[in-house]
């Protein structure tokens, strides 16, 4: 017998005697040990049901009231500081030469908050007990409410959304968002802001499937006061998002020249 003969039957004894072994325990009933379940996800978030004394903001929503310009409610008069007003017209007439100055939204970053609350693109919101998340088509940006009551964390990097903290007052939800970077401006006109802004919004369904947003400004190193404006959102059960590539036939955004590419 060769050497490889004898290894082969060394394995064949071997398997045989393990069958064997396991054909004995079955016959004593004991058979396999069985397999633990396989528990996947977070089970406090299955099944979330919204508590019935707050409204339900849940599900796809169509902004109604989407424009380039975030103007007071009130009809008055944007409440600029000096620096601030100058930076506004400089861009304002920069862009009616056809040489826009740098707007972050044509180079494929965030929008910011607020810039992002009236943007013609719809929003899908997930309400749970702990957390709303709002998921936004453009550049599948998504906002976290926090519903937890527990303050911003000292280590928190400024970001393009922010840090947002939320909680009912009756029938109202209230949002503030705090923690945003100076990078981007308030609206795609070009009102500037920085990051010592503070964007409170009150949430109120008017309607079984219309959602009023008025949303507060408070920057003290851009106005010389709070002002607030408005956002309607629409709901729209059947709607999808669909794929949202910023780059691709991107023709808002200036070459090194500063000239529009389309133009």
């Amino acid at each position: 017998m060769t050497v490889r003969t004898r290894g082969l039957a060394a394995l064949a004894v071997l398997a045989a005697a393990a069958a064997a072994s396991t054909g004995i325990a079955l016959a004593q009933g004991r058979g396999p040990a069985p397999a633990a379940p396989v528990v996947s996800g977070d089970l406090a978030r299955r099944d979330i049901n919204v508590p019935a004394d707050v409204p339900n903001f849940s599900g796809t929503w169509t902004p109604q009231t989407f424009f380039r310009t975030i103007r007071p409610v009130d009809g008055g008069e944007t409440p600029f500081l000096p620096w601030a007003k100058k930076f506004f017209l400089d861009r304002s007439a920069a862009e009616a030469k056809g040489e826009p100055l740098f707007d972050p939204n044509a180079n494929c970053l965030p929008s910011g908050v607020p810039r992002v609350l009236p943007t013609p693109y719809p929003s899908d919101i997930v309400q749970t007990p702990d957390a709303m998340y709002i998921g936004i088509e453009v550049m599948h940006s998504f906002r976290i409410i926090h519903m937890d009551n527990k303050p911003m964390p000292a280590d928190f990097k400024p970001s393009y959304l922010g840090y947002s903290r939320g909680h009912f007052e009756g029938d109202v939800l209230i949002i503030e968002t705090t923690g945003l970077n100076g990078f981007t401006q308030v609206d795609e006109e070009g009102r500037p802001k920085s990051d010592k802004l503070r964007v409170v919004e009150r949430w109120v369904k008017v309607a079984p499937d219309l959602i009023e947003n008025t949303y507060t400004l408070y920057d003290p190193k851009t106005y010389s006061r709070p002002w607030t404006a408005r956002a309607i959102y629409k709901w729209a059960p059947d709607l999808r998002f669909n794929e949202y590539i910023c780059e691709e036939n991107n023709r808002n955004k200036p070459d090194a020249s500063g000239k529009l590419r389309h133009n």
